[in-house]
């Protein structure tokens, strides 16, 4: 049973942050303990989602909420900048919001517009905050674009998550002016005659390991993972460290990529091009027959790979035994590399490792950017090849980095959250699952859990409500070891052009092999590390919502021209407002409760299911159903399904008109202009 939240007392003041639900309400959320604040649109003030705010607790007006509250001060705005839709007015202009959680109308002074007409999509700097009868006031500092220009619609996607897309001209120089020439040096391993080969996507530009696998006459296996040596070019406190350092990470989003280095180095000078002599950090271990692995040495490098492999290559010729052109010289090396690999997942998967399957999708777009398919990504030998090499040297290098006890950056996963621990074992006993998830629990008992479900339908379900209970993974320079992986030491080392945290991780390599810090020196650099953790973990939260956001933007604008058709799904989640279904290409929606009008439903909070109070039928998660798609919002990223199949336009116009309406995007003016 679950534990019961408390509630404030009427008059207690307190700090939380705001999060905002449409333009109507919001709530408070303090501590986790206790209920969430309900903030009613008169009761809000000036806040905006995701601010700062000191809140009064009030009694309940309504009895709706056990909790409510006004907001009596901003302490921090969560931003500055906002994304929006210019007009111009007599005044100047205005602009309205594209995120309809911010629910302000920004007047444009004349002189402030930038050039902006109307239906820009602009980026205003919020230069006053409304007041109780004022607008808030601003000028635009950048226009996105206009309606049908190419890519606006993920334009404002990078503009709202403030993801920097264009790299400055000191940048550039610093980047232009780098020495392409490569020099074997004193204390540099040379493996350039090694037939090192690169196993990536057939699109990938930026290839930053390579790997070299042999068998040793003792019968272990020595594995060489070589990483690219961005730490070469990539100075502290350069103009190109600064900017990496900024962006935290390269973004991938559905149409474009977004690089933490120009493409002079995340493409070329750092990327390990087939053929080309590059700089490297090289991790070569030692294999045993039980897939325990020994650092033989970590070293700078220089390296030239033989071939560029790809990942569907590669699983063709292991699946299907059809080797393509040049791959034949390699594939007994890469038969070797498989062998170690299986060793070293078998080891993993021994002490608890978790494995989600869950399927990815790719929308597939045109020219234009408009989608054309949606792919179902497979996950083969190949790759699971390259994930386990790559897990093994990250491991390594950790413990390398840990046992000297120098300064570290490793990358942690905690113990899964109490609370959404005791939904997951509720579910489980709902579905009558015989397996306990005791309190002190361990990555084996996941495990054990995540194998009994495999196969089965409920498996997809259990497996989210598994993935949810666990934290988010994140920097630290502390080693609280990582659930996931049941591993009691691990860092990020394998990707350092798109990845800041690994290119720290190659600079305290080096310090460790060649430059003793002084106290005080060490001292300044974990000041400096415990800070750019968190940003870093802060770059990458945000990099992976915006890309999660263009998946399900270029999903949704897929489906609009379905409306109306019939889809097989299954149950995704059950709430007291409706039903989420999944179809078979990735698609996800709701089936909102007003639109169930065949009977009354009632929500079992204990059991997760909606069960018709006359007809007694039940819809539980992970149940196949038959829906009909009734709307795909592009702007919103909404999709809404009602059960079952209809067979008229009429049909599908009286389903909309049921199906309870968001609330409108109109922002509502604190005043009424008398003059100016």
């Amino acid at each position: 049973m679950l534990e019961k939240l408390l509630t404030y007392k009427p008059g207690t003041i307190l700090q939380g942050t705001y999060k905002a639900y449409g333009n109507r309400f919001g709530f408070v959320l303090t501590d986790e303990k206790y209920e969430d604040i309900y903030i009613a649109e008169k009761d809000a003030g000036s806040a905006v989602n995701n601010d700062i705010v000191e809140v009064e607790i009030m009694k309940s007006k309504t009895g709706r909420h056990s909790t409510e509250g006004r907001i009596i001060h901003v302490i921090t705005r969560a931003n500055t900048t906002v994304v929006g839709t210019y007009e111009m007015t007599r005044y100047g202009g205005e602009v309205i919001p594209v995120d309809e959680k911010i629910n302000m109308l920004i007047e444009i002074p004349s002189g402030q517009e930038c050039q902006a007409v109307t239906g820009a999509r602009v980026v205003v700097e919020v230069t006053k905050w409304p007041g109780r009868y004022t607008n808030a006031e601003g000028k635009i500092i950048e226009i996105i674009g206009y309606k049908g220009d190419k890519g606006l619609d993920i334009d404002i996607i990078v503009a709202q998550h403030k993801i920097p897309h264009v790299f400055n001209t000191d940048v550039m120089k610093e980047a232009a002016a780098l020495c392409q020439d490569i020099f074997l040096e004193k204390n540099m391993a040379d493996f350039r005659v090694q037939e090192l080969v690169t196993i990536d996507g057939s699109d990938s530009k930026d290839l930053d390991d390579a790997i070299y696998c042999e068998l040793k006459d003792n019968g272990h296996y020595r594995l060489g993972v070589h990483i690219a040596d961005v730490s070469r070019y990539v100075k502290p406190r350069s103009a190109l460290d600064k900017e990496a350092y900024q962006r935290g990470n390269s973004v991938y989003l559905a149409d474009r990529v977004i690089p933490m280095l120009p493409f002079e180095l995340s493409n070329d000078l750092c990327s390990l091009n087939e053929g080309k002599e590059r700089y490297a950090i090289s991790c070569i271990m030692d294999v045993d027959p039980n897939g325990i692995v020994t650092l033989e040495k970590i070293t700078p490098s220089i390296i030239k790979v033989a071939r560029r492999c790809t990942y569907p290559e590669i699983n063709q010729a292991f699946d299907e035994g059809i080797v393509s052109d040049g791959l034949q010289k390699f594939l007994p090396m890469l038969t070797v590399f498989k062998e170690c690999t299986h060793l070293l997942r078998k080891q993993r998967e021994g002490r608890g490792a978790l494995t989600f399957d869950f399927p990815e999708y790719k929308v597939a777009l045109d020219e234009k950017g408009a989608p054309l398919r949606i792919i179902k990504r497979e996950r083969g030998e190949a790759e699971r090849m390259i994930e386990d090499a790559m897990i093994a040297a990250n491991e390594t290098v950790a413990s390398f980095i840990t046992r000297e006890n120098f300064t570290a950056v490793y990358r942690v996963h905690d113990q899964p959250n109490q609370e959404k621990l005791d939904i997951l074992r509720q579910m489980i006993n709902v579905l009558g699952i015989n397996i306990k998830i005791p309190a002190d629990v361990k990555p084996k008992d996941m495990q054990q859990l995540l194998e009994f479900v495999k196969g089965k339908d409920i498996a997809a379900v259990i497996e989210v409500m598994a993935l949810r209970s666990l934290p988010q993974a994140c920097y630290s320079t502390e080693n609280v070891g990582h659930f996931g992986i049941a591993s009691s030491c691990y860092t990020h080392f394998t990707s350092p052009i798109r990845r800041y945290s690994d290119l720290l991780v190659h600079r305290l390599i080096k310090q460790l092999l060649y430059k003793k810090l002084r106290k005080s020196e060490q001292e300044k650099q974990m000041e400096f590390l415990k800070k750019a953790v968190d940003h870093i973990s802060m770059t990458e939260q945000n990099a992976t919502d915006a890309e999660r956001e263009t998946t399900e933007l270029k999903m949704t604008e897929y489906m609009e021209p379905f409306v109306g058709e019939p889809f097989d799904a299954h149950i995704t989640g059950v709430t007291k407002f409706g039903i989420f279904v999944g179809l078979e290409n990735g698609v996800e929606g709701l089936v909102h409760i007003s639109t169930m009008d065949d009977d009354e439903y009632v929500y079992n909070e204990e059991s997760m299911q909606l069960t018709g109070h006359f007809n007694g039928v039940q819809y539980s998660l992970g149940m196949p159903v038959r829906v009909t798609l009734i709307k795909a919002d592009k702007d919103k990223h909404e999709i809404d399904f009602i059960m079952g199949e209809i067979h008229s336009p009429l049909q599908l116009e009286k389903s909309n008109r049921k199906k309870k309406k968001p609330h409108s995007k109109k922002v509502k003016r604190r005043y009424i202009r008398i003059r100016r």
